[in-house]
């Protein structure tokens, strides 16, 4: 009878993670969405090329900004009003935005959208602690960067489809209504007791919001873990999701697609290594080694593609594995996790996580800004404002083998 109890629970724990995980692949198809729909939007809204940046941009702004709340939240209240709330108003900024007639109301609705989408990675994380035993932590957290990393790939190919198909209007409101599904599905089924009492913990907000953020921030560990993934996530945020098309067409010599191919081949290896990597860490019991071997795995391989031209196949090898050098950053949340106590273990997430988001806004122009001191836009430009993500690979291993530590 004890075992079958058992045997249900963790399935309705599986059911429950899996709802949740949809939520993190719906928000990184809308997040992505406006790359595939970029000419409808400036024909559309009359935009230029800096507004259309502008406007999908500030979804990256309130994206971060909420990483901190979200994490509070979590905290004190249960997880399924604030996921609902959270999918509700990322579902409504996606349908204000096919409903947009100007820019203004175009960057509103990202506003919103990146609102929503905040809570999204976290929470699924906060799931996954609140139902699983701590040892399959980094495994599930692996596992939820596949998910994002699969979210981002559908936002692109499967939505460029359905624009073509339909226009840009009514694939983006098709997908805030199947937001407004999930919403409500998770309203219904996401039901669960946990030891700890969320709502009792409100009772003195403000003072225990600044006691929690003194505990993680007060706490070394934290900051060595978030810089390491911060700096470990500047490949996929910099090169793979901005920068890395055009270097691969300039230094490589290849056209448009076959660039956009290889290039994605970063995100497919990070998809494969996530789940491996926290399965193969909790195996031997260890998260620092695994750490250090990834970036300087990230530093090998990149060291190369930045350097050498090569065969088609050496170079799609090369990005995978520069690509799944990344999964160190998925495998950072279980470090930070076991490096702070339970009771703000979600605040402690949500900071890693921003971390980890504003490294796009910190090496997107910074590579950028290299790239145009150079004067042409041209292999040895692309090249040197490369050299920031080799960079980035060698720092988080100095951190990870010299400043990371395992507490008790």
């Amino acid at each position: 009878m004890q075992k079958e109890k058992k045997t249900t629970a963790r399935i309705k724990a599986l059911l429950l993670y899996s709802l949740v995980s949809m939520f993190l692949v719906f928000e990184m198809g809308v997040q992505v969405s406006p790359s595939v729909m970029a000419s409808n939007l400036m024909h559309d809204l009359n935009l230029s090329a800096y507004a259309l940046g502008i406007m999908s941009g500030v979804y990256f702004y309130t994206y971060t900004l909420m990483q901190i709340p979200s994490g509070l939240l979590f905290d004190r209240f249960k997880p399924k009003i604030i996921i609902v709330c959270a999918i509700t108003i990322c579902s409504s900024g996606a349908l204000l935005f096919g409903f947009s007639s100007s820019f203004y109301f175009g960057c509103l609705a990202r506003i919103l959208m990146g609102l929503g989408s905040a809570f999204a990675f976290v929470s699924v994380l906060v799931i996954a602690a609140d139902l699983f035993e701590s040892k399959y932590f980094a495994l599930l957290t692996g596992i939820t960067q596949m998910l994002a990393a699969f979210g981002a790939v559908s936002g692109q190919l499967p939505v460029s489809i359905m624009v073509s198909h339909f226009g840009w209007r009514d694939t983006i409101i098709f997908l805030g209504l199947v937001g407004l599904c999930l919403a409500f599905l998770v309203f219904i089924t996401l039901n669960y007791e946990t030891k700890i009492k969320y709502i009792s913990k409100a009772n003195h907000w403000t003072s225990e919001i600044i006691l929690d953020l003194k505990y993680i921030l007060r706490n070394n560990q934290t900051w060595y873990v978030a810089l390491y993934a911060c700096l470990l996530w500047a490949p996929m945020s910099g090169f793979a999701s901005l920068w890395g098309v055009p270097f691969l067409i300039k230094f490589n010599h290849l056209s448009s697609n076959s660039a956009a191919l290889y290039s994605s081949m970063m995100w497919l290896g990070l998809a494969v290594a996530s789940p491996l990597l926290g399965a193969f860490s909790t195996a031997i019991n260890n998260r620092i080694t695994p750490l250090t071997l990834s970036a300087l795995l990230g530093f090998l391989a990149f060291i190369l593609v930045v350097n050498i031209h090569m065969a088609s196949w050496m170079l799609a090898v090369l990005l995978f594995i520069a690509g799944a050098a990344c999964a160190g950053q998925a495998l950072s949340f279980a470090v930070v996790t076991e490096n702070n106590s339970s009771s703000v273990k979600a605040t402690a997430i949500a900071f890693n996580n921003m971390a980890v988001v504003i490294s796009g806004a910190i090496f997107q122009p910074l590579i950028g800004k290299i790239i145009s001191l150079h004067g042409q836009l041209n292999a040895d430009s692309y090249q040197e404002g490369c050299f920031v993500i080799l960079g980035c690979y060698l720092v988080a291993f100095l951190i990870s083998a010299l400043f990371i530590k395992k507490l008790n």
